[in-house]
């Protein structure tokens, strides 16, 4: 199996190695605030990915290429898949895809690739990159997206017994990466053999395990705002009994801003100081029995 890669190219069309025209530069001032010319920028070509089985055994359909040929418009080139945006390095301005006659990929598709060209501005701080872009020093890359749907190459269903990288009727098993829904960046890589180094993809399916994890941690932070109202409130009633003459509102933003330990703390604090100032029985508790002086005195001696 292949690792779904990509890499800067010398000459992949004809029409894109002579120069850049005045329509390139339309679409390179699409994503400037100033209009530039030819000779303040660099641009180069490169191939994203194609439609081959990759190493993870996964592969993109021409009609998934076509999505992302739409998807890649205006997204940066940074290094190693970081997104940090001081790490941004270039912008893909132009894409298009690219048949290779004669030659096949798995499922009966013609081998096609999606190229793109990116552009950088000519400056001192740029120099270093662009010149390792014409030695080749800077060539592998591979590209960060979203799918929809990761379907069985046998039965197209998500879900089955199929396993990528058997062989059945003697095609190998893999899935399909359908539907793209988001293209994040292409991405320099040092080496691209290593796992890390191919096709970064993520599903969308993923999103229904973050949205359960999401409901439970907003659950858990409703049982918290309850907790907390209450410890505000206790505190609230026996500052209150202590302290009759400080406004509600004034306490109530004086303890807004305390930690839970700290109310509860308070709340114990002045529940204390007022069962010391005012005594808190049940309005029917029993008088408690009072044993008279002379009561016993029959029996002392």
């Amino acid at each position: 199996m292949r690792m779904q890669e990509g890499y800067v190219a010398e000459g992949i069309r004809e029409a894109w190695e002579q120069g850049l025209t005045a329509a390139d530069m339309e679409k390179i001032n699409r994503y400037t605030r100033r209009a530039f010319g030819p000779e303040e920028v660099f641009a180069f070509s490169m191939v994203l990915c194609d439609n081959r089985v990759d190493r993870d055994g996964e592969r993109f359909p021409v009609e998934s290429l076509q999505k992302l040929r739409e998807l890649f418009l205006g997204k940066t080139c940074i290094f190693g898949h970081q997104q940090v945006g001081a790490n941004q390095a270039a912008r893909i301005f132009d894409t298009a895809l690219e048949e290779e006659p004669g030659q096949e990929a798995e499922g009966g598709e013609t081998l096609t690739r999606l190229i793109a060209r990116a552009y950088l501005p000519r400056t001192k701080g740029t120099e270093e990159m662009i010149a390792l872009i014409d030695s080749g020093m800077l060539k592998e890359v591979s590209v960060s997206c979203a799918v929809a749907r990761r379907v069985c190459s046998v039965c197209e269903q998500e879900q089955c017994g199929h396993v990528p990288g058997e062989e059945l009727n003697g095609q190998a098993i893999h899935r399909l990466l359908l539907e793209p829904t988001d293209a994040y960046e292409c991405s320099f890589v040092a080496v691209p053999a290593q796992k890390g180094a191919g096709v970064v993809k993520r599903y969308a399916r993923q999103g229904e395990g973050l949205k359960k994890a999401w409901q439970a941690l907003e659950q858990e932070a409703q049982w918290g705002r309850k907790y907390r109202e209450s410890l505000t409130e206790k505190v609230l009633k026996y500052s209150a009994l202590v302290q009759p003459e400080l406004p509600r509102e004034v306490m109530k933003s004086a303890v807004r801003g305390l930690s839970m330990e700290e109310l509860d703390m308070m709340g114990r604090t002045y529940e204390k100081l007022a069962q010391k100032a005012l005594p808190l029985r049940p309005q029917l508790a029993p008088e408690r029995a009072r044993v008279r002086e002379d009561e016993n005195k029959a029996f002392q001696i």
